[in-house]
């Protein structure tokens, strides 16, 4: 009688470990809406008529967002993230919204994939602060959504 205890406790165990996979798979597609939304992938090209193609972008806020920027000029430029009220006439690196939104100043040719993570719902200004390119009108909005 011993070894029928023996297999039926071994057979229920076996019962609650499956049930136990199978409650956290479901929770996991639950969690999974919670982790925010889908990572988004931006491609901005500077260029030397002061402008960026595209010039503007919208993504929703808490994204993970990965913008790979070309400077596709013979002039050096580079890609920011600044509050809307920034403004462009006097725009440095220290203006960044947040460290990791700015590629840095990339030379002629060359190109930076950075990510970061986008801020709260508003309207962004995206500006080049290579003296008077922004002035100039190297500007673009970047729209944050709910």
């Amino acid at each position: 009688m011993s070894k029928k205890m023996v297999a039926l406790l071994a057979v229920l165990a076996l019962a609650l470990m499956l049930a136990a996979c199978g409650g956290g798979g479901g929770n996991s597609s639950g969690g999974s809406t919670e982790s925010g939304p889908a990572p988004v992938s931006l491609s901005f090209s500077g260029l030397d008529t002061f402008a960026y193609d595209p010039t503007s972008a919208s993504v929703p806020a808490g994204a993970q967002v990965t913008v790979d920027f070309t400077n596709g000029g013979a002039l050096e430029h580079d890609w920011m993230l600044v509050a809307d009220g920034t403004d462009v006439n006097a725009v440095t690196a220290a203006d960044a919204l947040m460290p990791e939104a700015h590629s840095g100043v990339i030379a002629a040719g060359q190109s930076k994939t950075f990510t970061f993570t986008a801020p709260a719902a508003g309207t962004y200004k995206i500006v080049c602060t290579v003296a008077g390119h922004a002035p100039a009108g190297m500007v673009g909005t970047f729209t944050v959504t709910q």
